[in-house]
């Protein structure tokens, strides 16, 4: 096939919480069988290496040896231009979702400047809310009805993988902007709702929800390292502004020059 496609060598797999060491193990195979190239646990509950290198057998060998584990979610997605996050629970706090091959071909254009992360969770809970407020896109796999939405971790990762392997584009794809990474966007969105909260626009009480609003806003385009300077140098202002309030008045020395 011929087309633009996504790259998938800055594409990586992030595990959240995984229970069964056997879990990785096939969530590794399903993985390299797709060309990624990168996977990380979060917080595993076991770790066992040699159930881990069986069940993933030769294909994905090479991802258990290299597997990079941590544990703090934040810190493992703050490497990372772009999370995605997967869930089979849904509700209006959790999305607004997409479907696997919607994602696919959004990553055609944005995977050629920035690193994407897809976030899987705990094998029978999946990723809370919380966990999903630190993901840019968030993608329900469709089933046949209710009653089978819930597929296992190798499956998830391996039909999410699958999509953005064989996404092409016969369209000129524009490269994109290069994204800023997650930490430092993060440390801005926290900058953010403490200025917000000082000047009483956000309330006290379930704030992260209330974020969730700008963090949409914000996210339709994506922001850059440019970007978040300029929102955190706002923000300063403001706080400058709010601790300085009968300095404001005072005319700026450069206007009378």
């Amino acid at each position: 096939m011929s087309g633009t496609k996504v790259d998938m060598d800055n594409v990586a797999v992030v595990l959240c919480r995984p229970k069964l060491s056997e879990n990785i193990g096939t969530a590794a195979r399903a993985a390299a069988n797709m060309g990624v190239g990168r996977l990380l646990v979060v917080e595993p509950y076991r770790q066992e290496k040699m159930i881990m290198l069986s069940a993933a057998t030769r294909a994905g060998e090479q991802l258990i040896e290299n597997l990079e584990v941590y544990g703090d979610l934040g810190e493992a997605l703050g490497q990372f231009d772009h999370v995605v996050g997967t869930t089979a629970r849904l509700g209006s706090d959790r999305g607004p979702f997409i479907n696997p091959r919607q994602l696919a071909r959004d990553m055609i254009g944005l995977t050629r400047n920035n690193t994407v992360a897809l976030l899987f969770g705990t094998e029978r809970t999946g990723l809370s809310t919380a966990d999903l407020r630190l993901c840019q896109t968030v993608v329900t796999i469709p089933t046949a009805n209710k009653e089978s939405s819930s597929l296992n971790l190798a499956q998830a990762v391996l039909v999410l993988c699958y999509e953005m392997l064989t996404a092409r584009s016969d369209e000129p794809v524009s490269p994109g902007i290069k994204l800023a990474p997650q930490a430092e966007v993060q440390s801005m969105f926290d900058h953010f709702c403490r200025t917000m909260l000082r000047i009483k626009f956000l309330p006290d009480e379930n704030t992260d929800h209330w974020m969730m609003s700008f963090k949409r806003v914000f996210h339709r385009t994506g922001l850059t390292h440019g970007d978040c300077n300029l929102l955190r140098g706002m923000c300063r202002q403001i706080d400058w502004a709010l601790a300085n309030p009968d300095k404001l008045d005072q005319e700026d020395p450069a206007d009378e020059a």
